[in-house]
């Protein structure tokens, strides 16, 4: 029973650990196509609107992405907390660094 626990609890952070690394690697592109479109603009000397729906709906992916990044960072902590509730403390399943117990409560602040 141990091994299909832990089997199961790797396969789960083979999965959350590159959606996390993922995530931030989308918000990373997503700002530098907002940052390009600002660029372009000002190196073409458009006028102000130029590009602005688009530029617009890039920052409300943009800001979705990291809606999604707590949302995720919300479900390792979910995740941690089922681990040490089918005891399995004594693994580390691919974390950067310890993954300590969240503090308080996380909150998801929605874009405005």
């Amino acid at each position: 029973m141990l091994n299909a626990r832990h089997k199961l609890a790797q396969t789960v952070a083979n999965e959350l650990l590159p959606a996390e690394r993922d995530v931030d690697e989308a918000i990373l592109r997503s700002s530098r196509l907002a940052i390009a479109v600002v660029e372009g603009r000002r190196t073409l000397k458009v006028a102000l609107t130029a590009g602005q729906q688009g530029l617009e709906l890039v920052t409300q992916a943009t800001a979705s992405l990291v809606h999604a990044r707590g949302l995720l960072a919300e479900a390792h902590v979910a995740f941690r907390q089922t681990q040490s509730e089918i005891g399995l403390d004594a693994f580390s399943y691919g974390d950067m660094g310890e993954c300590p117990p969240a503090k308080g409560e996380l909150k998801i602040v929605e874009a405005a």
